[in-house]
Order: structure tokens, then sequence, then C-alpha cells
């Protein structure tokens, strides 16, 4: 399939275009595109469709997970991912009404004007960077994810982008440990800064050591240990 996308002006006037209107609805769509929005759709629906709503966290790593698996049997790779316009053009024109459904007020920051924030961009990326093998496993370790550790993960990619290997020893670590949400703000305010000066695959153990470290230096409780303690 072609990743189409979409320029910042064009992208401000479609957004302004539905906005005053009050419609947010699909506009443009070929054939393929037209079936790829029915087969997101189907995989997960509008949030305001749902019978039981579930909570807001819930849903958007069901969204992540829908989209990261239906986008990568149409092809798309890392290049496309890390290119905003084509999550701009996901936004506008494919799935405009999923969006609105999540983010009711229309706030355009989830729609394109924000990088790290627009929202269907931010859910691919969570899982891609959570990844652990398999879908069960990173449902797993992404069962205690709020709002904000999403948002915590995602704005903060670093200089030199995105280091998959790391965040995903991050949040394979943090499955394992008894730690609040304010813990893991301290977690990824510490390895930003540590990053700059220590390289995490040289560390003592490898990356996983180095991001064991960065519990330790918190002060987070590691439950498997406990647990084998206990016995």
């Amino acid at each position: 399939m072609i990743f189409p996308t979409l320029n910042l002006a064009l992208s401000q006037r479609r957004y302004n275009e539905m906005e005053a209107s009050g419609e947010f609805a699909p506009a443009g769509l070929t054939s393929a595109q037209q079936q790829l929005r029915e087969r997101v759709l189907k995989e997960i629906g509008l949030y305001s469709d749902r019978i039981k709503q579930s909570a807001v966290g819930f849903y958007d790593i069901v969204v992540g997970h829908a989209l990261y698996k239906i986008l990568s049997t149409e092809g798309m790779n890392i290049r496309t991912a890390a290119d905003d316009g084509f999550w701009r053009f996901l936004s506008l024109k494919l799935l405009p009404d999923l969006v609105k459904s999540r983010w009711d007020n229309g706030s355009a920051v989830r729609f394109w004007k924000g990088r790290s924030r627009i929202w269907l961009r931010a859910m691919w990326w969570t899982i891609h960077l959570t990844w652990q093998g398999t879908e069960e496993k990173t449902k797993s370790v992404l069962e205690t994810a709020t709002t904000d550790t999403v948002m915590q993960l995602i704005e903060r990619p670093g200089r030199a982008g995105f280091r998959i290997e790391l965040t995903r020893a991050l949040f394979a670590e943090r499955s394992i440990r008894k730690i609040s949400q304010s813990q893991f703000r301290a977690i990824m305010k510490l390895n930003t800064a540590k990053v700059l000066v220590i390289e995490p695959s040289c560390h003592e153990g490898g990356v996983k050591g180095y991001v064991r470290t960065l519990f330790i230096e918190i002060g987070c409780f590691d439950t498997t240990t406990a647990a084998t303690t206990e016995a």
C-alpha cells in the first residue's frame, strides 16, 4: 500500500474545515484507503460507540495494538512511522472520527499540530517502543500503563531519536517492579540525563544492567525477588 502524507498547511486547512462544520468525517479516500479504514474500525470501533466504555488508558493501548498489527500487514516500515505527514493524513483524512471520539474537545494537537501528541502516532509508537516479541507479552508490560506513562515515553526521544532496545528494556523492568507513576517519571528523567554521558550497551550487564541500575537508584522494589524470598 502507498502511504500518503499531508503537509502542515493542508492539515491546518482540513482541521479548520472540520472544526467549523462540526463534522469530523473521512474524505477523499481511495478504495484501498477505505478498506484500511474499515479494517481499523472493525478491530476497535469508536470510543463513543463502546457499550461499556473502558478506561481511556486501556482504550489507547487497544488502539495502538490494532494500528501496529494492521499497518504492519500493509507493509508500513519505520521510515513511514517516522513521517509526521503520514500520521496527519491518518488523523485528518482516514480516521478523524476515531480521533474525535477519543478527544471530544477536538484539540488540534491530537490531530496534527503537536508532533509527539498526535494521538494515532503516539499510540503506534507506544507499542513499537515497548514491544516484547508478542502482542500478549506487550499487553502484559503495558497493563498498568496510564496516559501519563505513555507521554513520559513518547515525549522523551533523546537527541538521536528513540532508543528502541532501551525503551523496551525499561518497560520490561517496570513490569516486575512495584513502582509509582512519580517514580517512573523520575526514572525517565534520570535516564535522559545519564544517556548523555553513559552508553547503556557498555554498562555492566549491558542495556538490561543499565536499566536495572536506574530502577535501583530510584528505589523501586523488585516484586520477583520478593516473591522468591517469601517462598
